[in-house]
């Protein structure tokens, strides 16, 4: 077994999670399909419920054998007979349910508002530390082994640290926050050498405390798929950030982004 390999089972065995999900990625034999990690991220599934697709495979259309099937139930009328889907909504309504999908709708003002919003109903804010956020960051920054690992989210002036591990401070002006270009690109943000990339080179975070030369974070979402904050990784020497690892910063992120959705969505809130 390779040292990478085994570093995989590791981080799998500290989360609590089947090692297979961790197989190496990129290189064609992962169990687990990009489409998979990507629903995952973006619904409170657990692991346990999903079956990989092999790629010499496919997912057969029939129905598990002794596996009750419900017909979906009919819709509610509501008063007067008429369903609640025909009710009319207002544009002022509208917009704003749309969430992150109707971002481009919405003024840049009215779209932060909403991002705004989403993150305060998380409450990720308020509550300090919480041992699940800061399993999964030690973990991050354990396998990755970097100087820093952090689950961030960004407010509307700065960006704060539900959980970090490494010598960051507690507060960072949003504005120089790296991690504020991974929340408003919505993707996967590496920069292999700040030093030698002209959108960072001269960020006070680059040329002076914590000198940051590598950095890598992947987006997470609060209500209505706005985008709050970020689990990210950070050194102070370049590196390469091969798919492999990429993908494993994803599925550390899925997991993250469980824990916000099982928080958010708890009935007890």
């Amino acid at each position: 077994m390779n040292e990478e390999a085994q570093r995989r089972i590791e981080l799998a065995a500290t989360l609590g999670l089947d090692p297979r999900i961790f197989s190496t990625a990129g290189s064609g034999r992962s169990r687990w399909t990009k489409f998979e990690l990507d629903a995952y991220l973006h619904a409170p599934l657990a692991w346990s419920g999903l079956e990989p697709t092999h790629r010499t495979g496919r997912r057969g259309g029939h129905r598990s054998p002794g596996r009750r099937h419900e017909a979906s139930p009919p819709l509610r009328t509501g008063e007067a007979g008429r369903r609640p889907r025909d009710r009319k909504i207002s544009p002022k309504q509208g917009l704003p349910a749309l969430g992150a999908a109707g971002k481009f709708l919405l003024s840049p003002e009215q779209a932060e508002s909403e991002r705004l919003e989403s993150l305060d109903q998380t409450n990720l804010l308020h509550t300090g530390a919480e041992e699940p956020f800061d399993r999964i960051v030690s973990a991050t920054r354990k396998f990755f082994n970097v100087g820093a690992a952090s689950l961030s989210l960004i407010d509307g002036d700065a960006q704060h640290f539900k959980s970090v591990v490494g010598p960051l401070r507690d507060e960072t002006p949003r504005q120089i926050a790296l991690c504020t270009q991974t929340v408003e690109r919505n993707s996967m943000l590496i920069i292999n050498d700040a030093l030698t990339d002209d959108r960072f080179a001269s960020n006070p975070l680059v040329t002076g405390t914590p000198h940051i030369r590598f950095y890598a974070g992947y987006p997470l979402h609060g209500p209505r798929g706005w985008n709050i904050g970020t689990l990210c990784i950070i050194d102070q020497k370049p590196r390469d950030f091969p798919q492999s690892e990429q993908q494993v910063l994803r599925i550390l992120a899925a997991l993250a982004q469980r824990g916000i959705d099982e928080r958010t969505y708890s009935p007890a809130r």
